[in-house]
């Protein structure tokens, strides 16, 4: 029975370290075969650092703005605090430069092919994303900018109508993420990884993805809002020097991730 128990929070642990921080277990070897293909919601990835204030306004003022990366991340690396207190100050400086680059290319765009669609009619969204450091990045389609309250876009009465289309960086379709999923019968998730990344701030080369979703519409008329989350990492990527898993400087819970949303679309029920 003890073993049973041990094994059960070995394996709950390991979930957990996914779902809280999903850049740094995908890209462990060993963390893809956890069961984790599925639906998401911004607020598992607890360890990432947010690009605005304003998505965690329920908090006080103090709260929310140590949510954000310049808080969060860059105050620890310029301070040598938290996981960086034993690097060195050199190469603290080295991953700050990078983490400001990666961040100041960063984008995702959400575009739709209607602003206005009948009650279960169809609609496709598009979500572009720019940058992050690899080897993958995540995508999420929520209703609103809200890093904790954020729900999955079938909460408000939307349905995903077909698998995610992604598309990576060398601008082929890609399955990886979808491949692992047992029930083949239903891969319309909400969330998914774009594997393949690998941008190059000292070459001013930043990846590039794009995943299309064909929603049906709520049954209930009205205005619907649609935002799609980006979850993208700033840390050195060592593993795509080496192709075995390395942890990043800082260890796998560094903040040095991030939760980006794009703007908001307004599509109309009626």
């Amino acid at each position: 029975m003890h073993k049973v128990m041990s094994a059960m929070a070995l394996a709950g642990l390991g979930l957990a370290v996914v779902l809280t921080c999903p850049h740094a277990a995908w890209s462990y070897a060993a963390f893809q075969r956890l069961p984790h293909v599925s639906d998401g919601a911004p607020y598992c990835a607890g360890c990432h650092s947010s690009v605005d204030a304003a998505y965690q306004a329920e908090l006080p003022e103090a709260g929310s703005q140590a949510q954000v990366y310049t808080t969060k991340h860059y105050k620890a690396l310029e301070e040598g605090t938290g996981a960086y207190k034993p690097i060195e100050p050199e190469q603290r400086k080295t991953l700050l430069e990078q983490a400001k680059k990666i961040d100041q290319n960063a984008s995702v765009k959400l575009e739709a092919s209607a602003q206005t669609v009948a009650p279960g009619g169809t609609v496709t969204v598009t979500v572009t994303t720019k940058s992050g450091i690899g080897p993958v990045v995540g995508v999420m389609l929520v209703d609103e900018a809200r890093r904790y309250q954020a729900r999955p876009i079938q909460g408000t009465g939307w349905f995903i109508a077909n698998s995610p289309q992604i598309v990576g960086t060398d601008g082929k379709p890609q399955s990886q993420w979808l491949d692992r999923r047992v029930n083949k019968q239903q891969t319309n998730l909400n969330y998914v990884l774009v594997y393949d990344v690998a941008s190059d701030p000292s070459k001013d080369m930043y990846a590039t993805s794009k995943v299309t979703y064909l929603l049906k519409a709520p049954a209930a008329p009205g205005e619907y809002p649609l935002t799609a989350a980006f979850l993208y990492g700033t840390a050195e990527a060592n593993e795509l020097k080496s192709s075995k898993y390395e942890d990043p400087p800082g260890g796998g819970s560094a903040p040095s991730g991030r939760i980006h949303f794009s703007n908001t679309l307004k599509v109309r029920v009626q």
